[in-house]
């Protein structure tokens, strides 16, 4: 019994031996071969970020197999950019490198008679941005702000950061996003709105706001249809807007 014993164990021993080699030898093909070289780069998702700029932070190069990159320092990599939220990479066999990315989402350009800056749903800061260099699909808000040293949007009081806010998510909210160009709130108790149809909108800065923009939403609607460009539409009377060509 004591010698079977054995040759079962010592049996166990050479199975187990020969799973472990069979791993390194696949583990050393697949790190050395050249069937896994990293030649195709997919990204996907970037809009502000550049791909040669992923590309070369990320150190990636056609002669290095995609079993030798560290995806978790990669991904750390990237998601220092004031740009990323989150980051995501996978390999793809043989030789394909996939990177999906989730930009933040700007929702204006604020600008304060010196300086443009993108911010984040939240009111946060994102870049400074030359006047050249800024995206036209972003609303520009004209608003009282300054950045501060730790790169923070400081503005002059927490009310106008709130009031911003809601007036850019119920703008979306009601779908007409992409029809607006500016925004001016430098005024404490009314807000201008300018369209990419030169239509200039005055309402008051106030509970209503929401109402009112669900109200713009109908009217633009209704401009557009009838092909009306320029002009003005007043929000600020109270039940009735008014539109004057």
């Amino acid at each position: 019994m004591k010698k079977n014993k054995k040759k079962i164990n010592n049996s166990k021993v050479v199975i187990i031996f020969s799973l472990l080699l069979i791993i390194v030898i696949v583990l050393y093909t697949a790190l050395n071969s050249g069937v896994f070289i990293s030649e195709n780069i997919e990204i996907d998702g970037n809009k502000y970020v550049e791909s040669e700029y992923i590309i070369k932070a990320l150190d990636i190069n056609n002669s290095k197999n995609i079993f030798r990159y560290n995806i978790k320092d990669m991904e750390e990599s990237l998601l220092r950019n004031k740009y990323i939220d989150e980051v995501e990479i996978k390999r793809s066999l043989p030789n394909t490198l996939k990177i999906n990315i989730v930009e933040k989402e700007i929702v204006a350009n604020l600008y304060n008679e010196e300086v443009y800056c993108y911010i984040d749903k939240e009111g946060n800061f994102i870049d400074k941005i030359d006047e050249d260099n800024k995206d036209n699909g972003v609303i520009i808000v004209n608003i009282d702000y300054n950045i501060t040293d730790l790169q923070e949007i400081k503005f002059k009081n927490e009310e106008d950061r709130k009031r911003l806010l809601y007036l850019l998510e119920s703008i979306k909210e009601e779908g007409i996003y992409k029809k607006i160009d500016n925004i001016d709130m430098t005024k404490d108790d009314s807000i201008n709105i300018n369209t990419n149809d030169d239509i200039n909108i005055l309402l008051n800065n106030d509970e209503e706001v929401k109402y009112n923009i669900s109200r713009l939403a109908m009217i633009l609607t209704d401009l557009q249809n009838k092909k009306e460009k320029g002009g003005e539409i007043d929000l600020s009377t109270g039940k009735n807007a008014l539109y004057r060509p």
